[in-house]
């Protein structure tokens, strides 16, 4: 019998953390939310400060999730960009992880706009510098000896993040990529 009510009463906290969760997201109107707490709680103030606190802890446990997603993405994208550049003999096998990666984040990212996540911009960003890092790595490879291509390399890294700054509305992008092309053509125009 005991058994049964602490049953009863572990499903009656995670439906009030539940609630709690809704009313902090905006999820339902909070009178709602008020509601549905007292109705669970039958009017025990207790169950609001329980709650309360479960939602917290359970706010801090995703925030700590999210900062270790962060990191570990952080993360990759440098142990990828530091393999472009110690890599020297198979110099193939770091080019075609990190494409994958680019590919791999920019999926993400794509996935992850319609919730408005950190994450989004992060992956962008990350794919960013993983693409300006892998068009270096191939100019380097395969095009050593031409300055000139490796101007038009960035010229069109650049102009990616232009239009990509445009075109997804966000300004760090086109900010970006706007200095990038003035500082192309101050180059030319002083030397």
């Amino acid at each position: 019998m005991k058994r049964g009510l602490g049953m009863s009463l572990q499903r009656k906290q995670i439906i009030m953390n539940e609630i709690a969760f809704w009313k902090k997201n905006k999820l339902l109107p909070e009178h709602y939310c008020d509601f549905l707490l007292a109705l669970y709680t039958q009017g025990d103030n207790q169950g609001n400060e329980h709650t309360e606190k479960a939602s917290k802890a359970v706010l801090a446990k995703e925030q700590k999730f999210k900062f270790m997603l962060y990191t570990v993405v952080g993360i990759i994208t440098a142990v990828l960009m530091a393999s472009l550049f110690a890599v020297t003999t198979a110099v193939f096998i770091p080019i075609i992880l990190v494409a994958i990666a680019i590919f791999a984040f920019l999926y993400i990212a794509i996935k992850l706009v319609k919730n408005k996540s950190v994450l989004t911009p992060l992956l962008f960003v990350f794919s960013a510098l993983l693409l300006l890092a892998l068009s270096f790595k191939v100019w380097d490879v395969y095009f050593g000896d031409n300055p000139l291509l490796l101007i038009a390399i960035i010229f069109g890294n650049c102009l990616l993040w232009l239009f990509s700054g445009l075109l997804m509305k966000l300004v760090y992008f086109s900010i970006s990529g706007i200095l990038g092309l003035l500082l192309i053509t101050a180059y030319f125009i002083f030397n």
